[in-house]
C-alpha cells in the first residue's frame, strides 16, 4: 500500500520525490487518520464517509457511541486485518477527542497508532 503523505494541516506534501509517499504501516496509519479526520457529509462522493463528530462532540452522547463509531472507521480502513484495542478521550467543552489505538494490519501485528480530533 502507498499513499501520499500530508502535512500537519492535512495537505499533501511535495517537492520530495518518493519522500512524500509513505508505504506499508505508515500509509495505513495516514490513511487512519484522514478517515477518522474526515467529518460525516463533508466528502462530496461518499457522504457516509468518517466520523459525525459534530454529532458526537456537540450534543448528548456516550463515549461508547464516540468509540464504536472510531472502531468502525479505523476496522474499514484499507490494510487494517484487525482493532485490537481502542481508546478515546473526549472534551466536549473544547470539543476535541484523541483517540488512540492497536491495530493488525496486512504488514505486521499490534501497530499503535494516535489521531487528535481538534475544532471539531
Amino acid at each position: 500500500m502507498i499513499i501520499r503523505a500530508l502535512d500537519s494541516d492535512g495537505d499533501f506534501m511535495f517537492g520530495k520525490g518518493k519522500q512524500d509517499y509513505y508505504s506499508e504501516n505508515a500509509a495505513i496509519a495516514e490513511n487512519i487518520r484522514t478517515r477518522l479526520l474526515s467529518f460525516v457529509g463533508d466528502c462530496f462522493f461518499d457522504l457516509d464517509a468518517g466520523v459525525d463528530w459534530f454529532t458526537l462532540l456537540g450534543y448528548p452522547s456516550t463515549a461508547e457511541e464516540i468509540q464504536l463509531s472510531c472502531r468502525a472507521v479505523i476496522a474499514n480502513s484499507a490494510g487494517v486485518v484487525n482493532v485490537n484495542d481502542l481508546s478515546v478521550t473526549a472534551d466536549k467543552d473544547a470539543r476535541t477527542a484523541f483517540v488512540n489505538y492497536n491495530v493488525d494490519t496486512i504488514y505486521s501485528t499490534n501497530y499503535n497508532g494516535a489521531v487528535e480530533v481538534t475544532n471539531a
